[in-house]
């Protein structure tokens, strides 16, 4: 990874900052893409302590307002004539009904609509990539719980009828549907690939969610992967030469491509997907 410019969205915490530390060791130039400047600064100095690479950026980015996607994607153009590897690793979990900035239900803000706006602002840098760039969306199992409706992603049924499990599967099913098309309509410029890291022990679930949900995660928490574990398939995708020309592909915590859920091959409803975030995000638009 020695002269690569990597991307990492929520790398300050969990996976993100686990898929950080091992690339930052293999050598690649960092740009840690956060919320919080000042836990990202932190990241990055524990980085440059830790493994010893000083080519450690930061950019702020909230993925809940488009605004801060586009103000972050202008900076990032601004400053780096190229990106080889975008790792869309930032996720939230709600419990109950949040609004983005624009009005968009938060998890398919957040996880999706920021991710989309982001990534098609920077096609520009990953097109000057040497060889090829690569998108790297981190999706989850819980994707084949999910489905899109469409008639509900501002929460028009309002809080009472909110479940936030449905909502977070929603949301990974849109990175694999979007990787799915962004393959379809870029895949000679770079590839594109997503991922299940496994039920990996973060903080996600203790952060928005209800009681209950914090309660069972608890539970469950000893028992998971570590976030270092968690690491590994980006880690792969970002690095690994086997996977050059490999593109639209869905990889499990074993770097092993599976089959996602049938829901997640429909290709009329990726097109669908594409058509509704574009027109999301198309005033956003670099």
């Amino acid at each position: 990874m020695q002269d690569k410019t990597v991307l990492i969205t929520g790398a300050n915490d969990g996976i993100g900052r686990a898929t950080a530390e091992r690339l930052a060791r293999k050598g690649a130039h960092l740009v840690l893409a956060c919320r919080s400047e000042t836990k990202a600064q932190r990241t990055a100095d524990w980085l440059v302590e830790t493994t010893g690479n000083e080519h450690i950026d930061t950019l702020p980015l909230d993925l809940a307002d488009l605004a801060s996607v586009r103000a972050a994607s202008e900076l990032f153009l601004a400053e780096h004539p190229r990106l080889d590897v975008l790792i869309n690793n930032a996720g939230v979990y709600c419990g109950s009904l949040e609004l983005s900035a624009q009005g968009y239900e938060l998890q398919f803000a957040v996880n999706h609509l920021g991710h989309f706006l982001l990534t098609l602002n920077l096609l520009p840098a990953m097109q000057c990539a040497n060889l090829c760039g690569r998108v790297i969306n981190v999706s989850s199992a819980m994707h084949t719980k999910g489905g899109i409706d469409f008639g509900n992603l501002r929460g028009e049924q309002g809080p009472k009828e909110y479940n936030g499990t449905r909502a977070y599967a929603q949301s990974k099913l849109a990175n694999i549907l979007f990787t799915k098309e962004l393959d379809r309509r870029h895949g000679t410029e770079l590839t594109t690939n997503c991922l299940h890291p496994g039920v990996v022990g973060t903080s996600l679930a203790n952060k928005k969610g209800k009681f209950f949900t914090k309660a069972i995660w608890s539970m469950y928490k000893p028992f998971a992967r570590s976030p270092e574990a968690g690491a590994d398939t980006s880690v792969y995708l970002a690095s690994s030469p086997e996977v050059r020309e490999v593109s639209g592909r869905y990889f499990n915590p074993s770097q092993c491509l599976v089959k996602p859920s049938p829901t997640a091959r429909n290709e009329q409803l990726a097109r669908r997907l594409w058509e509704y975030s574009e027109q999301a995000v198309h005033e956003f638009l670099l």
